[in-house]
């Protein structure tokens, strides 16, 4: 390089000399390049070279750097080319310092330069300035810091992908984006979405290539199952920058249930004042039919008829009053349902309880398959006769209507949870219930059933019944293999309790109308 000369059996290219050729490419390149010989004076160096000397080049050739810099930069200077002469081959080092004024950081190379005889004459050096780079990475680094101060302080999951053909790979997430893939950002930014099925939802693929073709930001609402939370809803926006994705995931969640309970407040508030009407319509002319029943009854022991005339006569009107009577317990919980009287709870036999509700959908259960009874010794739980039997009678009926057509059963199991509880269990080998269906399944309104077969209240009010005594209601289920409805009640403290001061016969008409 410093006699010009190419390499061996090199020819220049027409019309150029080696030296011309050397010239034209180095004054091309963004690097500095230089030449010096054994004393250290420069022999060459190109424009790059001079600007970053801050003087011409002319003013640089044939003086060294103690004449051209500070006393510190050149030693430093002089102390590297010592070091290549030394070495007798190619060096590389980053260096920072001052030069002409300005801060630099630069990745210098040096080698030596020989004559064709293998004796040195000088060093050459190649120079790039790495100060823009460094500035860009320091930027990129506070970019990058901003975006996760202010991304982790959002209440939204921020996610930035980029296409990679048919895939999307995760570049950026804040901490809220971490909780909905599982993993850490460190542990999953650079792996591509789809190696996170879970949260595929959070940008399908097809809705991203229309939302790269429209350009137009999308922004809609999506429900979703969260392993480890269930039932989700979010709102989900997507909007293109060049060939990335920025998708923004907000948890609505809290939102919709509450405007789902304040519908379902709504709706209930409806209920009752419909039921209030209801009561009051019904209550006087159930008053006509009672005494009207109580006077026919009267006047019939008063005729003579054959004895065996009057008595299915008055067999006839018994039944007839016991129906009033359900009607009267009707209209009386109807005025509780409206004015939202407090329950009373009271120790109670849950076998007896039990019995009862079973007496009460016999006629459901007789028609659909087996009913075995697996009872265990249990102490009194503490409840309300009336609603217990309406939740388990509703649990009978549900079980028995999921049954197959042959071969059913259900399992009606009692025993002790620990100590303090009591468990109910109703099971079934019925149809069992859809995996999407099963975190619904307790919601008010909610049903499977056709329509003007099922309100969807009755597992509703069944969960409120048990949640309001102070107990648990559960379920597990397997599509095609049937049902297990799981009731847990507290164990009442039997000394010091009152007895309940209800009658056996009033008891029994209120669990009839109750559970009709």
């Amino acid at each position: 390089m410093a006699g010009g000369t190419g390499g061996a059996g090199s020819e220049p290219l027409p019309g150029h000399t080696d030296r011309e050729l050397f010239l034209s490419i180095v004054e091309e390149l963004p690097d500095a390049v230089f030449t010096k010989d054994l004393q250290g004076r420069y022999t060459f160096i190109n424009s790059v070279g001079a600007r970053f000397l801050g003087r011409p080049a002319e003013e640089i050739i044939g003086r060294k750097d103690s004449e051209l810099m500070s006393p510190e930069e050149a030693q430093n200077t002089l102390e590297f080319d010592r070091q290549t002469l030394l070495a007798g081959h190619t060096l590389h080092a980053e260096i920072r310092e001052h030069l002409a004024g300005v801060q630099r950081d630069w990745l210098s190379t040096k080698g030596v330069l020989r004559r064709q005889d293998g004796q040195v004459v000088g060093l050459f050096g190649i120079v790039r300035d790495l100060s823009n780079y460094r500035r860009g990475e320091a930027a990129q680094r506070q970019s990058e810091a901003l975006f996760r101060a202010a991304a982790s302080s959002s209440f939204d999951a921020f996610f930035i992908l980029q296409r990679e053909q048919e895939q999307l790979r995760l570049l950026r997430l804040n901490a809220h984006a971490e909780s909905l893939l599982g993993r850490e950002a460190r542990e999953v930014e650079g792996h591509v979405l789809s190696e996170f099925p879970h949260a595929a939802f959070i940008a399908p693929f097809l809705l991203c290539e229309q939302v790269w073709r429209t350009g137009r930001p999308h922004d809609e609402e999506v429900e979703q199952v969260v392993p480890g939370q269930g039932r989700r809803w979010f709102r989900r926006q997507l909007n293109a920058v060049g060939d990335c994705m920025a998708v923004t995931v907000r948890d609505i969640t809290e939102q919709r249930e509450n405007e789902q309970r304040l519908r379902l407040n709504e709706r209930m508030a409806s209920i009752g004042m419909l039921a209030a009407g209801v009561a009051h319509e019904i209550n006087n002319p159930l008053s006509f039919v009672s005494s009207n029943l109580g006077f026919i009854g009267t006047e019939l022991r008063r005729l003579e008829l054959p004895q065996e005339d009057l008595g299915e006569l008055l067999e006839a009107l018994t039944e007839a009053r016991e129906g009033t009577e359900r009607m009267r317990l009707i209209v009386e919980s109807l005025r509780a349902l409206s004015r939202g009287d407090a329950v009373l709870t009271h120790p109670l036999d849950l076998h007896e309880v039990l019995e009862n509700s079973v007496h009460l959908a016999w006629g459901r259960l007789r028609s659909r398959g087996r009913l075995v009874r697996d009872y265990g010794e249990l102490p009194q739980v503490l409840g309300n006769s009336v609603q217990l039997a309406q939740v388990f009678t509703n649990l009978l009926i549900n079980a028995a209507q999921a049954l197959p057509k042959t071969g059913g059963e259900i399992r009606l199991v009692t025993r002790m949870q620990g100590t303090s509880q009591v468990a109910v269990e109703i099971q079934d080998n019925g149809c069992g219930i859809p995996v999407e269906n099963l975190e619904r399944i307790f919601e008010p309104f909610f049903t499977t059933k056709p329509v003007g077969e099922g309100t969807g209240l009755g597992l509703s009010i069944s969960h409120d019944i048990i949640r309001a005594l102070g107990g648990v209601m559960s379920v597990d289920s397997l599509e095609g293999q049937g049902s297990t409805f799981r009731v847990f009640l507290p164990v009442a403290e039997v000394a010091g309790q009152q007895e309940s001061e209800e009658e056996p016969e009033a008891l029994e008409a209120e669990l009839r109308h109750s559970v009709a």
